[in-house]
């Protein structure tokens, strides 16, 4: 018996959807930021919308953010079915292969040719194998490839109603938070101002003093030639 022709290329195929599997996982990174980015948002957007305030643009709100909810809603589902819910198929362990190996050399030992139809038979047992598994690991990844096509198509969809949602309510002034409060002016009794007037009173002019009386002058010196000195006497008051 021989060797099917297309093992390499059932065996390439096995080991391609095998990586698809990965790959699909990687995607999922990027929606699943979306998707929480949108929630905040949205979150955002009702808890600070003023119940009170009641207009056109208050409607158009209320309308927008409901079909930006149900977008998103929508992206979440398919967002799960491409994540969770998907079984993969695998070869069995090296050591249950290598088990069957020899079961095969042990059973065709006794005939003639025996390696050889065990290892036909091996051949054709990791052929069919690798088909089965390469064909329902296919199919998991298109319908994770599926569904994450469909998870992006509504998250556009979803993104564009909560860019709307968001400009309604920047328009029409919905934020409760910036709703200008009027200002409470309390009138309080007026302080009264109790005691005397304080005027400025202007310097009095320093008074005049009268100078004293200069002090007596020094008595005059008188010198007699070929005399003795003559002291000076005291000047007489004339009342003397």
């Amino acid at each position: 018996m021989s060797k099917n022709p297309l093992f390499g290329l059932y065996e390439k195929l096995y080991f391609h959807e095998i990586e698809v599997r990965e790959k699909l996982g990687g995607r999922l990174q990027t929606p699943m930021a979306i998707i929480v980015s949108l929630i905040g948002v949205l979150a955002y957007l009702l808890q600070n919308f003023d119940k009170d305030h009641i207009s056109t643009f208050a409607a158009l709100f209320i309308f927008l953010l409901t079909l930006s909810s149900l977008a998103l809603v929508a992206a979440m589902c398919f967002f799960v079915c491409s994540w969770y819910g998907h079984t993969y198929a695998f070869l069995p362990s090296a050591e249950e292969t290598e088990k069957y190996r020899q079961l095969l050399q042990k059973t065709y030992k006794q005939y003639k040719n025996g390696n050889t139809l065990a290892e036909t038979y091996l051949n054709d047992y990791l052929c069919t194998k690798y088909i089965a598994l390469a064909t329902q690991n296919t199919q998991c990844n298109d319908k994770r490839s599926l569904n994450i096509h469909r998870t992006n198509g509504t998250l556009i969809v979803a993104v564009i109603l909560v860019a709307l949602t968001f400009t309604s309510f920047i328009t029409g002034d919905l934020d409760k938070t910036k709703v200008s409060k009027p200002t409470e002016v309390v009138i309080v009794k007026p302080v009264d101002v109790k005691g005397a007037i304080m005027v400025e009173k202007k310097p009095e002019p320093p008074k005049e003093i009268k100078p004293p009386p200069p002090p007596p002058p020094p008595p005059t010196r008188l010198i007699k030639e070929g005399v003795e000195i003559i002291k000076p006497q005291p000047e007489k008051k004339d009342d003397q």
